[in-house]
């Protein structure tokens, strides 16, 4: 059992949950959701130890030192809290990483095997009684660096069960960036840890692809428990996306992309095989596809960020790369949004607040249209918050607004519904849809059904899935 009595917890002197009380049962496993801000991921990590609380203190049954050191090396060993961005500190000891890394295969030496990751932990590995289905010995030899999403969910769990089993398994939107069977995956290793070491889950989500382990719903708002359910494992599965791609003829001849024939192997593992695709002016395109298919690797070769772009024949804005543009050229006509731009923030940006670091982005935004922007996404209410003090959803709205702010001529988008609530999806959403200049040129990248607007502005291209891709 989990006994939060009357805590009091304060960040950067503002005072957000108070005399907060909430007793969890040792064979409830939870979803806290609610809206972005709420208090989700700070709930994750009072539960984790990680906090002071000038008020109240949290009970664990499983935790029974006498002393505080006691307790805090009890709660080392039997908690385990995986925050929703842990790349960086899942690679420790490699700050000189940086997120184009993955697409670099020569001179590279900093990037660890998953191997090298582990040491001696793989012999515990092992001892787990993984199912092979389950396990991830088929990429021990694989750097890290490119790793896809599900890949890295995994062994983000599975280096910390190197250590030990916990008592307590805390995840922050574990899902996100994850495709339907990446998430079915994850699913079921949950499910099974759960239940064959006896840990309890507790996991901050907005969606509802959920283990069936999960019991119980918390919902949360402005720091208190606005309302607590049960659930039935039946109404939390979601509906996988169907590969049919969208036939959709466009009028307008401007090219802005074409690609031709592109062929790109990583060693003996061959990722694109005559891959063909045209994007003119104003076009609005979904990419999908499984995790590890090519979607953000496709993006990092328009964005000039693969280096392998320079010896294929694709042609960007009526010239082909490598015929002496630089690569600021390129990234100028280019608005881009990535889970990387969270994972690798400069750490000196934390300390600007929300409005500063908009501004500080580009001297090109406009004033009153960044009013006018932040009145329509509602942002006001976290728009002097240090960036530091975003939730995960307040961040993503800020990285979106970079995006809006900056006309540019081709919008890439890489999931940027990850970590919205429902409401500040849908306000997302309808910009695309109504705000967007018509001469935006516009590329999302995607893995959850709902996030695939249902206008017939959108084409669908399924082809990453299959034949496109090996």
């Amino acid at each position: 059992m989990i006994d939060v009595k009357n805590i009091d917890i304060v960040k950067s002197g503002i005072s957000l949950y108070r005399n907060f009380s909430l007793t969890i049962p040792s064979k409830e496993n939870l979803l806290i959701s609610g809206s972005n801000g709420c208090g989700k991921t700070l709930l994750l990590e009072a539960l984790a130890g990680t906090l002071h609380f000038p008020q109240g203190e949290i009970y664990y049954d499983f935790i029974t030192g006498r002393t505080w050191e006691a307790r805090y090396a009890e709660k080392r060993k039997y908690i385990t809290y995986i925050p929703t961005n842990s790349l960086q500190n899942f690679l420790n000891g490699s700050e000189d990483l940086y997120y184009q890394q993955r697409y670099y295969g020569i001179g590279d030496q900093k990037a660890p095997l998953v191997k090298d990751l582990f040491g001696r932990g793989i012999d515990v590995l092992q001892k787990l009684d993984i199912p092979p289905s389950l396990s991830i010995e088929h990429l021990f030899d694989i750097e890290v660096t490119r790793l896809s999403n599900g890949q890295l969910k995994k062994l983000l769990l599975l280096k910390s069960f190197s250590k030990g089993i916990p008592k307590l398994l805390l995840l922050d939107y574990p899902f996100e960036g994850l495709d339907y069977e990446s998430r079915e995956d994850l699913c079921r290793f949950i499910d099974f840890i759960c239940v064959k070491y006896n840990v309890q889950i507790i996991i901050a989500d907005n969606h509802h692809h959920l283990p069936s382990v999960i019991t119980q719903k918390l919902t949360l708002k402005n720091f208190q428990v606005e309302r607590a359910e049960k659930l039935d494992g039946a109404l939390v599965k979601e509906v996988k996306i169907q590969s049919s791609a969208s036939t959709l003829q466009r009028k307008n001849g401007n090219e802005i992309l074409r690609i031709e024939n592109l062929h790109l192997k990583y060693g003996d593992r061959e990722i694109f095989k005559d891959f063909n695709w045209t994007v003119n002016k104003g076009d609005r395109w979904v990419l999908i596809g499984r995790n590890g298919v090519g979607k953000t690797t496709l993006f990092s070769m328009i964005y000039a960020d693969h280096p392998m772009a320079y010896t294929q024949a694709l042609y960007l804005f009526g010239r082909r790369r490598g015929t002496g543009e630089s690569i600021w050229d390129v990234k100028r006509r280019i608005s881009y949004l990535g889970p990387e731009q969270t994972s690798y923030m400069n750490t000196k940006h934390a300390w600007l607040t929300a409005r500063e670091y908009v501004k500080n982005f580009s001297a090109q935004i406009n004033h009153g249209d960044f009013e006018n922007l932040i009145h329509y996404l509602e942002a006001e209410d976290f728009m002097d918050k240090p960036i530091r003090n975003l939730s995960s959803g307040e961040m993503q709205l800020i990285l979106i607004m970079n995006c809006f702010l900056v006309p540019r001529e081709l919008l890439l988008l890489d999931e940027p519904f990850r970590f919205l609530d429902s409401k500040n999806k849908n306000l997302v959403m309808q910009y695309l849809l109504s705000r967007l200049n018509p001469e935006t040129t516009l590329i999302l990248i995607t893995h959850f059904k709902e996030d695939i607007p249902d206008h017939e502005s959108f084409s669908i291209h399924s082809g990453l899935a299959e034949s496109a891709l090996q």
